[in-house]
């Protein structure tokens, strides 16, 4: 009875491990299926890139990466802000389904991103890559919200964002790719008007004084690597609060204030939610008419 007893324990027990060391080998099978899918969607970004050194960027590079790259990805954030939004104020009657459709949509935008190589054009191809990966990162957090109570709150949504790893680096990516295009931008205004300085004080703790004799490409880069700094994920437009700050420096709100810093009016305007997207379009012919800018959509009114 114990030698039959043994045996058959020991059947199980082989049985067991068998079937252990086949589900681990199964799973690490399918998440390399997994990982070489991913690879091939996204192998001809990963073509011999040229030297960023001293690249001369194109208007039509620009153009390109706004068509190609950047509006997939704004799309999809004004999407996600809009699903928070409606969250917020109880207008969605099933949350699953809201981020199921948003799961879809962040991968369907990584796709258009992905569809025209940039890779040769300087650190476009790295923003590029930035903006894709910040989609993907999108796609995994729109999963795993998906999961979750259909009747999930505005404010557990806000809770489980702030310690959600994918969420971060979504938010880091998009961020740097932006502040990358923004960088490039005034690198391709640069190669064209000898006027334009090379050498600028990139930080926000400036003085008023010196900011006002940039031009709106040098402030843009600034306000963008800020956002990139301070990982402030708005919906917002880098020149959008830049056009805040000379704004509220032209009407004489700073003076009357006793503000004499770039980061104070920064502090103030975002404290008391006061730049909005869309606040360069109202302006910009008031403030920037003479300016020197790339043909892109978003700095011009009613075209985006």
């Amino acid at each position: 009875m114990d030698k039959r007893f043994s045996r058959t324990a020991t059947l199980y027990t082989i049985l067991f491990l068998g079937m252990l060391v086949f589900a681990v080998v199964a799973f690490f099978y399918g998440m390399n299926i997994g990982t070489n899918r991913v690879e091939a969607k996204y192998a001809h970004l990963n073509e011999e890139k040229v030297d960023k050194t001293n690249y001369v960027y194109q208007q039509q590079e620009l153009a390109s990466f706004y068509l190609t790259v950047y509006s997939p990805y704004r799309e999809f954030q004004l999407d996600w802000s809009e699903a928070l939004h409606n969250i917020s104020n109880k207008k969605v009657s099933n949350v699953s389904s809201l981020y199921k459709e948003l799961e879809g949509q962040a991968s369907k935008k990584a796709i258009e991103a992905a569809s025209y190589n940039l890779q040769n054009a300087g650190q476009l191809g790295e923003a590029q890559q930035n903006y894709i990966r910040s989609l993907n990162q999108f796609e995994k957090v729109a999963a795993t919200l998906q999961k979750k109570s259909s009747s999930i709150t505005y404010e557990q949504i806000i809770e489980l964002l702030k310690s959600n790893e994918s969420y971060q680096t979504a938010v880091s990516q998009a961020l740097k790719g932006q502040d990358i295009y923004f960088e490039t931008m005034n690198l391709w205004a640069i190669s064209i008007d000898p006027n334009i300085p090379t050498d600028f004080d990139e930080n926000v703790s400036q003085k008023i004084s010196t900011w006002s004799k940039y031009p709106l490409v040098i402030k843009n880069e600034i306000i963008a690597n800020y956002l990139a700094e301070q990982n402030d994920f708005v919906e917002f437009l880098p020149h959008d609060l830049t056009s805040a700050i000379d704004q509220f420096i032209t009407s004489g709100q700073a003076e009357a204030m006793n503000l004499t810093t770039i980061d104070g009016i920064i502090t103030l305007l975002l404290n008391t939610s006061a730049v909005r997207p869309g606040d360069y379009n109202l302006n910009k012919n008031k403030l920037y008419s003479q300016e020197f800018l790339p043909q892109i959509p978003f700095f011009y009114p009613n075209v985006e």
